[in-house]
């Protein structure tokens, strides 16, 4: 069967062509996402929330930031507490978007918590210029507080103790892909075409590099990762996250002591790795429609991969941080007391029941099995003793 080839915007064919013609999805993927200039982050294009590209938790509304809040004060306590000689505790967010997500934990924590405030800075780790003036932006308002941009390099020449959050940023790490066919594994590459005057690309069969053929058995005799799993169709596709442990030993670098909340799509191995996931996980974004065709017009949308558990919490656990519990966003949420806040609701007497019928939407969409109710929350520790667990409690205690 020939492949199917997309029309290549110029800019990526260009690129593409400089790197001789034939390149990795990862590559590919790094462009259409990151390219300063072109790429849907780096240039600002994506616009995320309800009338975006895509939503996020913390774009729905301020109840998600409130919730995680509370899991956030204590875990600040605990570090003032376990370390009273130190000044500042930094919370750290690691690709924050558009700044939802920080604005309404500071709002939060303001009215809630006031003395905190005095013991915290804000620091954003933004990597995309575009982003960043969005962020910026967003905070504009916030005043009594320390806030910065900072750059892992810079972070890392002197490590914070503090708490660190990355939401949603990992599933749009570059990933390869591996391909099944023929009772071989391939790797994914993507070739450029010329064809009426047009620049097209389509996928490419590449040889398997010994460094992923490593990986691969390592997975199976280490790990119990089969790939391909032994019921696998004769085509058969699935991710590999090279970028993991790059990010994991950077991200550690920067971490003196505290924890890490990493919060996205995250699959156990046997439900990522499973025969009947015949074409992984991969898909792209627009305008809150999903695509499959992840070539599609590169830089004007989004791509991501959901995580694999296991693999994640290696990378982690290589680069020093302690796994500590892992949760369904849905059962977090109901530990932090989202169900409070949805009988709060209906004995609401405002005026205003398009406010109050909007915030029960947004939390029922938080918990929602179906959809955002399905992300992991995912808990690292580094050089502390105690942290607080709330999320992972019963719900009903």
């Amino acid at each position: 069967m020939k492949p199917i080839s997309t029309v290549c915007p110029d800019w990526m064919a260009l690129l593409i062509e400089e790197a001789g013609g034939t390149i990795r999805f990862s590559e590919f993927m790094n462009w259409a996402l990151n390219d300063p200039f072109n790429g849907s982050y780096a240039s600002g294009k994506l616009q995320i929330g309800t009338k975006g590209d895509f939503v996020t938790s913390p774009s729905l509304g301020k109840e998600f930031s409130e919730l995680l809040g509370v899991q956030i004060a204590e875990w600040i306590i605990d570090l003032i507490n376990q370390f009273p000689s130190k000044k500042v505790i930094s919370l750290v967010e690691i690709g924050p978007g558009e700044g939802d997500l920080a604005f309404n934990l500071i709002k939060f924590l303001k009215k809630e918590f006031p003395s905190l405030i005095k013991r915290i800075e804000l620091v954003m780790v933004e990597i995309n210029e575009g982003m960043k003036e969005k962020q910026m932006l967003k905070l504009a308002t916030i005043s009594d507080l320390n806030i910065k941009w900072e750059s892992i390099v810079n972070i890392s020449k002197k490590p914070l103790t503090g708490i660190f959050i990355a939401h949603e940023v990992l599933d749009a790490l570059p990933v390869e892909i591996l391909v099944w066919e023929d009772k071989k594994l391939f790797l994914q590459g993507i070739e450029l075409i010329r064809e009426n005057n047009t620049n097209f690309i389509r996928f490419k069969k590449l040889p398997l590099p010994n460094s992923l053929k490593e990986e691969v058995i390592y997975m199976n005799d280490n790990m119990q990762i089969s790939i391909p799993p032994k019921e696998a169709d004769k085509l058969w596709k699935t991710e590999l996250h090279i970028s993991l442990n790059p990010w994991f030993e950077k991200i550690s670098s920067c971490i003196y002591a505290g924890n890490m909340l990493i919060i996205d799509y995250a699959l156990e191995a046997f439900r990522y790795y499973r025969s009947s996931r015949s074409d992984g996980t991969l898909l792209s974004y627009e305008a809150q429609k999903a695509y499959s065709n992840i070539l599609e017009k590169a830089g004007s949308r989004d791509i991501t991969s959901h995580l694999c558990l296991e693999t994640l919490i290696r990378s982690a656990e290589l680069n020093d941080l302690t796994f500590v519990g892992s949760r369904k966003q849905g059962l977090s949420l109901l530990s932090l007391g989202i169900a409070e806040k949805l009988s709060k609701l209906s004995h609401n007497k405002s005026s205003d029941l398009a406010t109050v019928l909007e915030s029960r939407e947004c939390m029922l969409r938080l918990i929602d099995p179906g959809g955002l109710g399905d992300f992991r929350w995912i808990l690292f520790k580094k050089n502390i003793d105690f942290i607080n667990k709330k999320f992972l409690e019963d719900p009903s205690n």
